[in-house]
């Protein structure tokens, strides 16, 4: 499904210090996630106390799916908040509950943000938490100008040497080649999109780009 970005309610609004004067007062830490090699999903854990806020900052691309599940202290929430937002959710923990799953509409730093409710915040009342954070899936085509078909764009008929350092820049990793009489072949996979490529170049020029959809080598 694809989320639509709500307002939050305005019991929450009270309930959060996330006003700009509470922001002054709040303790907010934010922690970029980044998944293990060759993984889609990663575990952190920590502890807040009182008006201590965490926001967990991950990146992913529109068309991908984002799930999130908490576990731990009763008094904590998470929200999801997208891309350029600080006052706006596409999910509040203390509505909906200790999990989001849903298909992304935007590209870039999407915050997952842990605190507890002001009441709470106010006692000094300690929680700690694990939270399970995954991204999968493919990107839209449209997220980003060099995604478009694929990812290979404008490659066909650039310079070799610039077209692999394109390739390069825009996600692909070399996982092979091979040569046949003056022809050239470059195989090239984005662990991201998941698109196996194949450059075919001679006389310093690439003649074809397309995606191959797979090789032995593109995982």
């Amino acid at each position: 499904m694809h989320i639509r970005i709500k307002p939050l309610t305005a019991l929450l609004a009270a309930a959060l210090t996330l006003s700009a004067g509470g922001l002054a007062v709040a303790q907010v830490t934010s922690t970029n996630v980044a998944f293990p090699r060759g993984a889609t999903s990663t575990v952190v854990s920590a502890t807040l106390k009182g008006d201590q806020i965490r926001d967990y900052v991950v990146r992913a691309s529109a068309g991908q799916t984002m799930k999130v599940t908490m576990s731990g202290s009763s008094i904590l929430f998470f929200n999801v908040l997208p891309p350029g937002s600080n006052d706006e959710a596409i999910f509040t923990g203390s509505v909906e509950g200790n999990s989001f799953a849903g298909t992304l509409s935007q590209s870039g730093p999407y915050k997952i943000r842990v605190y507890q409710m002001r009441a709470s915040a106010r006692r000094g009342e300690t929680g700690s938490f694990k939270m399970n954070i995954a991204v999968t899936g493919k990107m839209a085509a449209s997220a980003h100008p060099s995604v478009a078909g694929g990812g290979l764009a404008g490659i066909g008929g650039m310079n070799s040497i610039k077209a692999i350092d394109t390739m390069t820049s825009r996600g692909f990793a070399n996982v092979d080649s091979f040569d046949s009489g003056n022809t050239q072949y470059g195989i090239f996979y984005n662990r991201a999109t998941h698109v196996c490529a194949q450059l075919t170049m001679a006389d310093g020029k690439v003649l074809d780009a397309r995606d191959i959809k797979t090789h032995p080598k593109c995982r």
